[in-house]
C-alpha cells in the first residue's frame, strides 16, 4: 500500500453501534408488553412502568448511536492521515476502552472522542466538566481529559509489558459542529474535528517506522482473530 494518502484503518469501531442497537430493540420490546399489558390485563401499574422503561433504554440506545456517530466522523478524518500511519479504533486494554488509537512516527496516541453539542466548560484539573445549552440546561460529565490519560497510561504499561517502553500522548476530541469550547488544559490537547489532522502534522517525528510497526502488532495481539485479513505495511 506504499504511495498512497490514506491511512490504515487496521480496527473499524462497532461497540456503540452494537450496544445502541440492542438497546433500542430492548426498549422498544419493553413499549411493546407494556402496551400489550395495559390492552389484555389489568395490571396498569405495570403496564405503565414496562412503557417507561422502555422509553428510558430507547433514549440510551440513541445515545450510544450519537456517540458512534462521533467515533465514525472521527476516523473518517484519520483515514485521511499519511500511509504509513495506523489507526485502531474501539480497543480494549486492561479496563479502557480506548475510542481510537494512532500509531506514527510522530508518536502514539489515544483519542477520545465526546460527540457533545453546546458549550463545555471545563479545567483538565476538576473530576466534573460542564456542558451548556442555549436554553440554560447543564449537565455534568466526567472530565474526558482524566478519562483519556487513563486509558493512556493502561496502554503505555500494557506496551512496556510487552518490552515496547513509549509515552503514550492523549487527545481529547469534540467532532460535533454545534459544540463551544471553553476549556483549560495545558497539558493534554481538546481540540474541534477541524484542528486534529493540523495538530498531528505539527507534531516532530519521535519514533522510526520499525518501532511503528512492532507497536501496531503488540495492539493487534489484544485480539489477533480481528486482524486475520488485515495486512500492515512492512
Amino acid at each position: 500500500m506504499r504511495g498512497t494518502k490514506i491511512a490504515q484503518i487496521l480496527k473499524e469501531q462497532d461497540s456503540l453501534d452494537e450496544a445502541g442497537g440492542k438497546r433500542i430493540l430492548g426498549g422498544i420490546i419493553a413499549i411493546i408488553l407494556g402496551l400489550l399489558t395495559l390492552y389484555f390485563t389489568e395490571s396498569g401499574l405495570i403496564g405503565f412502568g414496562l412503557i417507561v422503561v422502555g422509553i428510558i433504554v430507547v433514549q440510551q440506545g440513541n445515545a450510544f448511536w450519537k456517540g458512534a456517530d462521533g467515533e465514525n466522523m472521527v476516523t473518517n478524518l484519520l483515514e485521511n492521515l499519511p500511509y504509513n500511519w495506523s489507526v485502531l479504533n474501539d480497543m480494549v486494554v486492561g479496563s479502557s476502552q480506548i475510542d481510537h488509537i494512532v500509531v506514527c512516527p510522530k508518536g502514539v496516541y489515544t483519542i477520545e472522542t465526546k460527540n457533545y453539542r453546546g458549550t463545555i466548560y471545563g479545567n483538565a484539573e476538576k473530576k466534573e466538566w460542564m456542558q451548556v445549552f442555549p436554553n440554560g440546561s447543564k449537565y455534568d460529565f466526567y472530565n474526558p481529559v482524566k478519562q483519556g490519560n487513563k486509558h493512556s497510561l493502561e496502554l503505555s504499561r500494557y506496551l512496556e509489558s510487552n518490552g515496547l517502553k513509549t509515552w503514550v500522548n492523549t487527545v481529547v476530541v469534540f467532532p460535533s459542529d454545534e459544540v463551544e469550547l471553553k476549556v483549560y488544559s495545558p497539558k493534554t490537547q481538546v481540540l474541534y474535528l477541524k484542528d486534529v489532522a493540523a495538530y498531528f502534522m505539527n507534531q516532530k517525528d519521535s519514533i522510526d517506522q520499525n518501532t511503528c510497526d512492532d507497536i501496531v502488532k503488540c495492539i493487534q495481539n489484544l485480539n489477533p482473530a480481528e486482524y486475520e485479513n488485515v495486512g500492515y505495511n512492512n
